[in-house]
């Protein structure tokens, strides 16, 4: 039927009426249905909230058929997709825009942070430094070994987060600071450092620890030049399968072994045997410096930090939110810490008689290794120790011991445990570090990281909402970005070994096989 309404009146005029339907009303309605951007982002929405959680548009396009019987397309689900999250968190430019008044903000809830942001001429951000008050203090009561690292972030404008870190007493993690760059470059890095320097000072018998990149080793030596670089063993061994791959099986437990061990009569005993399996693998590590990676020749105690797991570990910890703005990622970075802090403060407050969790353990554990051995006392403080066949001595006063153990991890090793309980000694906390001992544990957590108040209560004066921050510069490169971090050389872990078909053995196929007797 086709009507139309009279001029300058109420009246509708019949113009065609057909009375017979040659197909289903059903056919007619439901086929032309369609849904529009606008509604379907509505509908995502709710499901977006949690940046955590992954809803692509696949899972868009099957919501919308399951519950409304409705078919959209790819590029419709993928744009309400887009729109959903820009009506959830806004526009990418506009977590710069808020930035200044985040800061602020930051610097009310937490006195006496230092926090710095540089700009470049144009007013487009550059770098950002973080070092809240709370994390501040807690370095005094740790030991000085600082891990640093980068990860990339997957953003609209895409950037580098940089992080510094340390163990506290009890073998935790204890983030200290960390930012944001556009770019990870020689510049980025002097300036993070510089940063770091100025909110934590130089301490004494400090290092730096860190996989081996190029601008982090320069820009250490240019900013700390008294304070020594570690290279974390784990990546420094995967350059070496990169670049010696028939010796890295021969020799990785080798590796490991003489990175870990106490002693340099060890250490050149397995240098020798490393050496006779592939002499260029010595050369290699020689030319790497045995004080960059060998515990024993480090010219200050590293403790037991010799890879940057904790540092891989923060970035592992924030895969999901690297995608989010700057502001909000920034937000989530805060929150993880400070759910890290008060876990960590609540385990402190527990402990009143012990060590920390990790070092009571090793306590536990080297006591069970001291029933065989044989104490002989040569002075008052001086002990003859016989165990397997070999002598070991041990200095009580200087809280040494020949294996190594007791003065580089400042804790009694099995040799010690077993001159105390010779001595009928029970409280062997004196002979342990004092970064171990409850009272500096309690006293790392002391101050509480306090909750920020919500975007809607933020009282930010005029002068800060005034501020200008653009965005840094970024041309979106063509196709579907990437997801996955493209990871160097070093990071892959390739291994692959022909095994015989028949007994599952490597070093031989099938054909040559002589594990099982040939069929005659």
């Amino acid at each position: 039927m086709k009507a139309s309404c009279r001029k300058n009146t109420d009246v509708f005029k019949v113009r065609y009426f057909n009375s017979e339907h040659t197909c289903p009303v059903r056919d007619k309605i439901l086929t032309k249905v369609q849904a529009t951007v606008g509604f379907v982002s509505g509908v995502t929405v709710p499901k977006l909230v949690n940046h955590k959680r992954i809803h692509t548009p696949k899972d868009i396009i099957d919501d919308i058929r399951e519950f409304y019987g409705v078919q959209i397309s790819y590029q419709q689900a993928w744009r309400a997709k887009e729109r959903a999250l820009e009506m959830l968190r806004g526009k990418p430019s506009d977590g710069y825009t808020k930035l200044p008044r985040y800061l602020y903000m930051l610097n009310n809830v937490y006195p006496n942070s230092y926090i710095r942001m540089h700009k470049s001429v144009e007013d487009e951000f550059m770098y950002l430094f973080l070092a809240l008050r709370p994390l501040m203090r807690e370095f005094d009561y740790c030991r000085p070994v600082v891990v640093v690292d980068g990860a990339h972030l997957g953003g609209a404008y895409k950037g580098t987060f940089l992080s510094a870190s340390t163990l506290d007493g009890a073998g935790c993690i204890l983030p200290l600071a960390y930012g944001v760059v556009d770019t990870e470059n020689d510049c980025s890095w002097k300036w993070f450092f510089e940063q770091f320097k100025n909110a934590f000072g130089e301490r004494e018998k400090m290092c730096v620890v860190s996989d081996r990149n190029e601008s982090i080793m320069k820009r250490v030596r240019i900013v700390f030049p008294t304070v020594p670089h570690y290279a974390c063993i784990w990546h420094l061994w995967k350059n070496v399968c990169g670049n010696f791959k028939r010796s890295r099986n021969t020799i990785s437990d080798l590796f490991y072994s003489m990175a870990k061990t106490y002693r340099k009569e060890d250490f050149d005993t397995l240098m020798a045997k490393v050496d006779k399996v592939d002499h260029r693998v010595k050369d290699y590590l020689e030319d790497a410096g045995y004080e960059k990676w060998s515990r024993v020749h480090s010219t200050v105690n590293r403790g037991r930090m010799m890879t940057s797991n904790i540092a891989e570990c923060i970035n592992g910890c924030l895969v999901e939110a690297h995608q989010l703005s700057i502001l909000e990622f920034l937000e989530e970075v805060r929150i993880l810490f400070g759910s890290w802090h008060c876990k960590n403060r609540e385990i402190a407050s527990y402990t009143k008689d012990t060590l920390g969790r990790k070092f009571e353990e090793i306590l536990i554990l080297y006591a069970s290794k001291c029933s065989k051995m044989k104490v002989v006392p040569s002075s008052k403080f001086i002990f003859s120790i016989y165990e397997a066949g070999r002598r070991y001595i041990v200095c009580l006063e200087r809280k040494q011991c020949t294996c190594g153990r007791f003065q580089l991890d400042e804790i009694p090793c099995a040799h010690a445990i077993a001159v105390l309980k010779d001595k009928n000694v029970t409280d062997m906390h004196p002979y342990c570090s004092d970064y171990y001992k409850p009272d500096t544990l309690a006293k790392t957590y002391e101050v509480p990281m306090v909750p920020m108040p919500d975007k809607e209560d933020w009282s930010v004066p005029s002068n800060v909402v005034d501020e200008t921050v653009w965005p840094p510069r970024y041309k979106r490169l063509a196709g579907r970005p990437r997801k996955r971090r493209k990871k160097n050389a070093d990071e892959k872990i390739i291994v692959k070994i022909n095994c015989c078909g028949r007994c599952g053995q490597e070093g031989h196929n099938k054909r040559t096989c002589t594990f099982f007797p040939k069929e005659k």
